[in-house]
């Protein structure tokens, strides 16, 4: 979108990054080797890049190892390193080293729809995701063990929005609905 038509015009600071073959359906940001970085999602193509946001160029190639297109993703940090975590259409999540931009461990498995909505957070001290299916559960895994942290959560719609508030609590958007959750 060029500057006329952003309504606050605020300018742009250096170029958009480039490359997507499909729109953007999704962006997180964080510290990669003490760089800033963006890590963004592709609707059509489901397609996840890591984006250094000083020289404004795509870190390594793109995130895929999903069998599935990847329908949602989230940034967090796992013994101080940086991860992104992946849902994909196959119904396994993902876990990912941005510092090497390779997968961590063997995908998370337990959905059996379609994974549209991922968050990350901490819970008592322990890193977590939280991702949410078109199979109407919710799961959240520990990101250190990659183990899934309780029994699963049962909607009676689709999940399709997840977040974890700082204190642990969880948010989940379903159907036309909206739940507050006490701690994982």
């Amino acid at each position: 979108m060029d500057a006329a038509h952003r309504r606050d015009r605020r300018p742009e600071v250096g170029q958009p990054l480039t490359g997507h073959t499909f729109g953007v359906t999704g962006v997180a940001t964080g510290v990669v080797d003490g760089r800033p970085v963006a890590v963004t999602l592709t609707g059509g193509g489901g397609m996840v890049r890591v984006w250094d946001l000083v020289t404004r160029e795509q870190i390594g190639e793109t995130l895929s190892t999903h069998t599935g297109l990847v329908y949602g993703m989230a940034m967090g940090v796992v013994d101080g390193g940086p991860v992104a975590v992946t849902g994909s259409g196959d119904g396994t999540v993902r876990v990912w080293d941005l510092t090497t931009r390779q997968p961590i461990g063997k995908p998370l498995t337990g959905h059996t729809d379609l994974v549209c909505a991922v968050a990350t957070g901490v819970v008592d001290g322990r890193p977590v995701s939280v991702t949410g299916s078109h199979d109407e559960t919710v799961r959240v895994w520990d990101l250190t063990t990659g183990r899934q942290v309780g029994p699963e959560l049962v909607f009676p719609a689709a999940v399709s929005a997840v977040a974890v508030t700082p204190d642990g609590q969880l948010v989940v958007g379903f159907g036309w609905e909206v739940s507050v959750l006490t701690r994982c």
